[in-house]
């Protein structure tokens, strides 16, 4: 036997590799042309952040610089005891405001309140809206005033005086919710969020309800005092939840106060209710509510974002939040306002309603301007009625 060695591998050892070896050559050449290899340097920055930069922590509109054409800004350092809510303006919003806040206009029609003398002036104001009847005898107003952005406290009018809750608990309940699940005695799932956001947005009374029975363990009663106790730990000495919230949103056993309420936005504005991350769970299910009694033309011409929650029952309208105006506006301020306004002979008449509702959108619109004028006088600039 003779044993045969096999030839070594050779490149070109006939003409059947050296077409493969060809085409494979022209095939590396086209992709090596056609598809360009780069590489980014570290230095090149896009104009607007990624999706995941923006989602990382819980996003507000952000402040509009009108000669500024990037939509997504950065924002500077701030004062630990001032925190800084990253709201992000749409291109849309962001044109809208641009083409407003270039005149700094207000409108003719309405006399704004002066910044300094603010408690004076809704002093006079009331009075002047009881001459017109819009305020009826037993008519009751709270109203509280907070500057966020200087630390001023502008107003504050029967401010301890407490007042029918209505949907103005719904926050505090909110609130105990989101204390038990920090504390691990609730799973925070995708059911109990859409509770929270029916309760909060849409003013649902059955998604109340039924968080309370979720927070008492099947038992309304002790849902009733685990709220209750956790009023209590922060310090909401004036409120407290008697009844869960009968059909038809008849409820006229738990209160609140101005006080009270102002404290509670207070508190979130700083992200101090449970944790900085569910403080800003808590604002954004504000940012949302669809039904405004602050949220008026004006703010809304002017692109200011306003987290807020309103409050109705056959004798009371109210209404309390945050409005943030340093973002839609150079130079403005965020400021805390309640509205309350009671009348214990409980009126069932749907004028009442509506006027109470016009009386508390002209207080609105004149402590806005009062905040816009004085924002737009700090810098400089001359007002223009229209």
């Amino acid at each position: 036997m003779y044993r045969v060695n096999k030839p070594k591998f050779q490149l070109f050892r006939n003409s059947t590799n050296s077409l493969r070896t060809k085409l494979l050559i022209i095939l590396i050449f086209q992709l090596v042309v056609f598809f360009p290899v780069t590489q980014r340097s570290e230095s090149q920055s896009p104009e607007i952040p990624s999706k995941q930069l923006l989602t990382s922590s819980w996003i507000l509109p952000d402040i509009f610089i009108p000669d500024n054409p990037v939509e997504y800004i950065q924002l500077g350092p701030t004062a630990p005891e001032k925190p800084v809510w990253n709201i992000a303006l749409s291109s849309c919003t962001a044109r809208k405001a641009r083409r407003k806040t270039k005149k700094y206009s207000i409108p003719g029609r309405i006399k704004p309140f002066e910044y300094g003398r603010l408690e004076r002036d809704i002093w006079k104001e009331l009075v002047n809206l009881k001459k017109r009847k819009l305020l009826v005898p037993g008519d009751e107003v709270s109203v509280r005033i907070l500057d966020l952005t200087g630390g001023r406290l502008l107003a504050s009018i029967n401010a301890d005086k407490k007042r029918m809750a209505a949907s103005l608990i719904k926050p505090f309940v909110m609130l105990a919710v989101y204390e038990q699940v920090h504390r691990g005695k609730l799973k925070r799932n995708k059911r109990l969020e859409r509770l929270l956001r029916r309760m909060i947005v849409v003013s649902n009374n059955w998604a109340t309800n039924r968080l309370l029975r979720i927070l008492g363990r099947g038992d309304l009663k002790k849902g009733l005092r685990v709220v209750n106790v956790v009023i209590r730990k922060y310090r909401f000495y004036h409120t407290k939840m008697v009844e869960m919230i009968p059909p038809g949103g008849k409820t006229y056993k738990n209160y609140t106060t101005a006080r009270d309420l102002s404290r509670f936005f207070y508190l979130l504005y700083h992200k101090r209710l449970v944790s900085q991350y569910y403080s800003e769970l808590m604002m954004k299910k504000f940012l949302d509510v669809r039904t405004s009694r602050v949220r008026t033309y004006i703010v809304r011409k002017d692109g200011s974002p306003v987290a807020d929650k309103t409050g109705f029952v056959c004798g009371l309208n109210g209404d309390a939040g945050i409005v943030f105006q340093s973002k839609a506006i150079p130079g403005g301020r965020d400021y805390i306002f309640v509205l309350m306004i009671e009348n214990k002979n409980k009126p069932h008449s749907r004028r009442w309603r509506c006027h109470k509702t016009r009386v508390l959108r002209r207080l609105s619109n004149k402590i806005y301007l009062a905040f816009k004028v004085h924002a737009i006088e700090q810098r400089g600039v001359k007002v223009v009625s229209l």
